[in-house]
């Protein structure tokens, strides 16, 4: 079995997402199957910078969270 390649992303342009591409990626990303199609999460999107930070904690202080110019935050 071949599986496809996978990357981890921990360094970001300061290049702000345009919001038709970050809906367009939610809306892709809200229909994926999830176990028993119960779809259980929300999505919280952070631009600011002081929420950023004040979320860091929840997000277990990684540098990243305060970098990135949007942040999602998933709540199951």
């Amino acid at each position: 079995m071949v599986l496809p390649d996978r990357r981890t992303i921990r360094k970001y342009s300061s290049e702000p997402v345009d919001d038709k591409l970050l809906n367009d990626l939610l809306m892709m990303g809200c229909r994926a199957s999830t176990t028993g199609n119960m779809q259980v999460y929300s999505i919280i999107i952070t631009r600011d910078e002081e929420k950023k930070r004040e979320l860091a904690p929840s997000h277990f202080n990684q540098k990243m969270i305060t970098e990135a110019p949007v942040v999602l935050t998933f709540c199951a």
